[in-house]
């Protein structure tokens, strides 16, 4: 190949990084926007634009990964003759589309992690009742559980922002260089605007993850002052009704109307 064609290869990857990048930042403003109280346990943790975006952005990625590795199988096949390096192509093909289909739905249908407002939810459903000391042993192993992994917040979404980042500035510097070199100052300039749109786009991310991330600590803050007051509320020992005492009611006023008459 030669660097025509090596530099846009090269520009077309910078191209779709950076489209990601700023449909990331995009998606995390509307996300913080969207952080509301509720009693739907869901909300903060599932209904993500986020989530729905990247899904798209991993089935149209997986689409392309497997349209290459078809056309190599074709092409080890039909031109070169090489039917086992084609076999090959597919399985491989097959199995990275496999495996990036398997982590995609694993993201999408994942069993929720203990919430607050799932907790609270609870509490308020049994509210009539008198929980036991095993009921108030569980609601407390539950609420210790969701304040742990409240604090053991995940890092994955700011690495895959920097390692975006360097990939299109890692991309963007040789490129222009070479570019500039060979005459082509167009690519030289493409590259260029790609890695500061990029690097605009990360910092729009990362300030829009730590707005929803504020965001969502203060809706969760007060979900958690909520389920601490319901269970404080929970041990304080109901009056216990005394055995007999509604039939002798009932027939006190039976005997009242009876007299009335």
């Amino acid at each position: 190949m030669d660097l025509v064609g090596l530099l846009l290869v090269a520009l077309l990857l910078q191209t779709a990084i950076v489209a990601l990048q700023v449909g990331d930042a995009t998606t995390g403003f509307v996300d913080a926007r969207r952080v509301r109280d509720t009693d739907d346990p869901e909300i903060i943790t599932r209904n993500s634009v986020r989530e729905l975006t990247w899904t798209i952005a991993v089935t149209a990625i997986s689409a392309v990964l497997v349209t290459f590795g078809v056309d190599a199988a074709a092409r080890s096949l039909f031109e070169f003759d090489r039917p086992w390096v084609a076999f090959l192509s597919l399985v491989v093909t097959a199995l990275v589309a496999f495996a990036i289909g398997t982590v995609a739905v694993l993201a999408v249908v994942r069993r929720d992690r203990p919430t607050y407002a799932r907790i609270r939810r609870d509490l308020r459903d049994r509210s009539i009742l008198q929980l036991d000391q095993d009921e108030l042993a569980a609601f407390d192993a539950r609420l210790a559980e969701a304040d742990r992994l409240r604090v053991r917040r995940s890092a994955a979404g700011s690495t895959l922002r920097l390692v975006a980042l360097l990939v299109v500035l890692g991309i963007a510097v040789p490129s222009a260089i070479g570019a500039f070199a060979e005459g082509l100052p167009g690519f030289a300039v493409g590259t260029i605007i790609a890695g500061a749109l990029s690097v605009a786009a990360f910092i729009v991310a990362v300030r829009a993850s730590v707005v929803r991330d504020a965001a969502v600590d203060a809706v969760r803050e007060a979900q958690r002052a909520e389920v601490v007051a319901l269970l404080e509320r929970a041990r304080i020992p109901q009056r216990r009704n005394t055995p007999g005492l509604r039939d002798r009611v009932t027939r006190a006023l039976a005997i009242l109307r009876e007299q009335q008459k």
